[in-house]
Parts: C-alpha cells; structure tokens; sequence
C-alpha cells in the first residue's frame, strides 16, 4: 500500500474579488452546480470566498496526490467535486480523467480536510494506493 498526498493553500481574497465581479464564468469552470450551491448559501461574500477558496484548494491537492495536477494529463476541474457526507465531513467525488488515474494507480481510499484562517484557505488530500 502506498500513502500519495497533496496539500494546497489559496488567498481566499482572490475569491472575494471574482465575487465581487459578479461574473459568475470563472466559478462555472471551476465548479460544479452542487458545490456553487454550497457555496453561495454562505450569508456574507468573505464566509462565501472560504468556501470556494478551500474547495478551489482541495482540487490542487487531489491533483497532487493523484500526481497529475489540474489541468494536465485530463484531468479537468470538474473531474475532482467536494461533497458532504451526512455528518458534514467533506469529501472528494472522483470522475473523468481524475477517476482514470485513481483507479490507474489502485486508489482504495481518498481523505480530504479543508480549513481557512488568517485570508487563506488550505486543503490536505491523502490518498491509499496500490501504485
């Protein structure tokens, strides 16, 4: 069994601003409708921005630990979805080019935590491997 990791921290700030345009085409590339929805129940724009910051951070770190990144090798934004469990407790939801290399490499287990502070927001992603 092999442990594969990936870790990622995002200035929410830049999230406040792509809020503040209210232009929504860069969240649409991004995220999806589920996640968007989650993120824009938040009551204020600065609690909104962590939410998509950390999320945005949770991708970079499933990137990582797939050993891909984002944006490489098929693996697209929407490839890699936060959701909840019942609990609350994020987790990752794998598809296309992302599901690909999980299953590729033997991945058995994915664990994702997510926190903001300070105007950052970080995403740890472990994942337990055959490869």
């Amino acid at each position: 069994m092999k442990v594969r990791c990936g870790i990622d921290i995002v200035d929410i700030s830049r999230f406040v601003k792509i809020l503040e345009r209210s232009d929504d085409s860069f969240l649409e590339k991004c995220f999806s409708e589920e996640e968007m929805e989650y993120c824009f129940r938040a009551k204020d724009i600065t609690k909104k921005a962590e939410r998509f910051a950390a999320r945005f951070a949770a991708k970079e770190a499933a990137g990582k630990a797939l050993g891909t990144g984002l944006l490489n090798e098929g693996v697209g934004m929407h490839d890699i979805e936060v959701i909840k469990d019942v609990r609350g407790t994020p987790e990752l939801r794998l598809a296309g080019g992302a599901l690909t290399h999980a299953e590729d490499l033997g991945v058995s287990s994915i664990s994702v935590s997510l926190s903001h502070d300070g105007g950052m927001a970080c995403a740890y992603c472990v994942m337990l491997s055959e490869k």
